[in-house]
């Protein structure tokens, strides 16, 4: 919606927000492509190359639940990671930044289950594992799963990165403000001073998303194994 100064009174408040949540800001997101539309091409590259790939665990399960689970995990984590990034280039970062803990985990989840020795599969089946622990528990199972050290390095540190979407910070609250401090922003918002910021999340992103056909490479290669 870009900067609202100051709302003067209650019908102007209403129908700015009525907008908000009603309609599609199609200006702010031509603002981040026109910095990122680069990024955002190599992106949709490599969750492409790791959706084919997981057509090909997909296509084999069967009515096998096991496998539909570790399947389902990797479909997951590829759909709410294009949904963050729509998120993040319409400008809503704090929401693409919460989703994208999700993907994290969920990457993590598919990763753990797809070990048929390992409990994890069985224990959150029965929702009797905590989903914020998957990253840590794939960090100490690596040799087992078949996990790169340099994908390890991209999941620890987006994961220390993103946490701070989990709860309310003072990321929170700079996020409505505008860094030029004249005015605030009511829901998408682009803001040209905060481009350091946003180039720190694309990187990450993108760091995630080349990694993503290797993560589900690893699936796979477990999953042959049962």
């Amino acid at each position: 919606m870009g900067e609202s100064g100051k709302v003067e009174g209650l019908a102007e408040a209403l129908n700015q927000i009525l907008r908000e949540i009603t309609s599609d800001d199609s200006e702010t997101r031509r603002e981040y492509l026109a910095k990122f539309k680069g990024e955002a091409e190599s992106f949709s590259r490599f969750i492409a190359e790791a959706f084919t790939r997981w057509r090909s665990i997909d296509d084999k399960i069967g009515e096998n639940q096991d496998l539909a689970l570790v399947s389902g995990l990797v479909y997951t984590g590829i759909t709410l990671q294009i949904q963050s990034m729509k998120l993040f280039l319409s400008g809503h970062t704090v929401a693409a930044g919460n989703l994208f803990r999700q993907v994290l985990e969920t990457i993590a989840l598919g990763l753990l289950c797809s070990a048929k020795r390992l409990k994890f599969r069985k224990l959150f089946m029965n929702d009797q594992y905590s989903s914020n622990l998957a990253v840590r528990d794939v960090i100490r199972h690596a040799q087992e799963l078949g996990v790169q050290k340099d994908a390890l390095k991209v999941l620890r540190d987006a994961q220390a990165f993103y946490s701070k979407y989990s709860h309310p910070t003072m990321l929170t609250i700079a996020s409505t403000m505008a860094m030029s401090g004249k005015g605030l922003y009511v829901g998408a918002s682009f803001d040209a001073d905060k481009v350091f910021a946003y180039e720190k999340e694309i990187k990450g992103r993108l760091g995630l998303a080349r990694m993503y056909p290797s993560f589900t490479e690893a699936v796979k290669l477990n999953l042959a194994k049962w």
